[in-house]
Order: C-alpha cells, then sequence, then structure tokens
C-alpha cells in the first residue's frame, strides 16, 4: 500500500528495429543433417528388438547434440524404461562438438576418441558417455582439457569416464541419485 510500481510494470519501449518479441519467420535448424539421423538408422535393430549394436565412425566439432534424437527415439519407442546398459554402443574418433550426450538414455553408450566441447553430457538421462585422448597422443592427459566448459550440467543419472582436464564450471547444477557414478 503507498508503493507506485507504475515505473516497473509499465510495457517497455519498443525500439526502432525491434525483431518482436515472439517467431517472426522459419527458422532452419539443419535436423535432416544431424548425425543422430545416422545413429537412429544403426540402431533400428535395438529400437525394434532390444538387440545389441555398434558402429565406429569420424566426428567432428559441428556434429552438436549428438546423442539427444536418439534419446528421443528410445523414449517414443521404447519406454520410460528405456534400453538395457550397453544396448547401443557408438565409438567416435575426432572432436565433438557441443553438448555431446545431452539428455543421453540409458542403454546407449557414446565413447569419443579425441575430445569434446561445451555441456558434453548435458542433461545425462541414465545413459554412459566416455572421452579419452587419443591412443597415439603424445600429451600427457592429465595436464590437458579434454572437455569444454559445463560437463554434466544438470545431469541426473548414467555414467561419465573422462580421462583428461575438465574446463570449468564441472557438473553445474548436477542433481545426483543414488548408485551414480
Amino acid at each position: 500500500q503507498g508503493l507506485d510500481l507504475s515505473m516497473i510494470l509499465a510495457p517497455a519501449k519498443i525500439p526502432p528495429e525491434f525483431l518482436g518479441a515472439y517467431a517472426q519467420h522459419q527458422q532452419d535448424h539443419q535436423l535432416d543433417r544431424a548425425l543422430d539421423n545416422r545413429l537412429i538408422e544403426l540402431a533400428e535393430p535395438a529400437l525394434e528388438r532390444g538387440e545389441k549394436v555398434s558402429a565406429e565412425m569420424d566426428i567432428v566439432n559441428t556434429n552438436r547434440v549428438v546423442g539427444a534424437m536418439l534419446s528421443n527415439q528410445i523414449i517414443r519407442r521404447v519406454g520410460a524404461g528405456m534400453l538395457e546398459e550397453d544396448t547401443i554402443h557408438f565409438k567416435f574418433n575426432g572432436s565433438a562438438g557441443q553438448s555431446l550426450g545431452c539428455f543421453l538414455a540409458r542403454g546407449v553408450t557414446l565413447e569419443v576418441e579425441g575430445d569434446a566441447n561445451d555441456f558434453t553430457g548435458k542433461g545425462l538421462s541414465g545413459g554412459k558417455v566416455i572421452v579419452y585422448p587419443p591412443k597415439v597422443s603424445p600429451f600427457k592427459a592429465e595436464e590437458n582439457i579434454l572437455i569444454g566448459n559445463v560437463a554434466l550440467y544438470g545431469a541426473t543419472s548414467g555414467q561419465a569416464y573422462f580421462r583428461g582436464v575438465a574446463a570449468e564450471r564441472f557438473c553445474a547444477l548436477r542433481s545426483a541419485l543414488p548408485g551414480d557414478q
């Protein structure tokens, strides 16, 4: 009572070149080019019949959010129980882009011989993420950055194995569950 809040409750002034407060045009996120499309194709036997699947391929830092679309397919097609551990195992060689293993579902293992960018294992949801330097690398893993900032942000369950140094904000907002490693 007696407080004048009109200055903070008043609508903001709209600048002359304002683009809008909501979507004004269609955006192309190029999901048709995502590596996950290939992973889903390779994982069909696991998604359909629960059969074990594995493959090895290269990865580059423009491959972002690897595992998220696959995890979505697991939840939609298999259900909340997901898959048995290590049903799907993909080994990558190279440098993974942002959010490798994002929201990764149980039953999926993503292994990278190389390095990974920021948000590795973001929202990890039962899956397994493994990152280590190339076996032929001449440097000491324990003295070099292997994964980027904010690894395991918001992770709730699963496993992560990193052989090297993590950048800043490691495990920020991680929600540990009993039995997690």
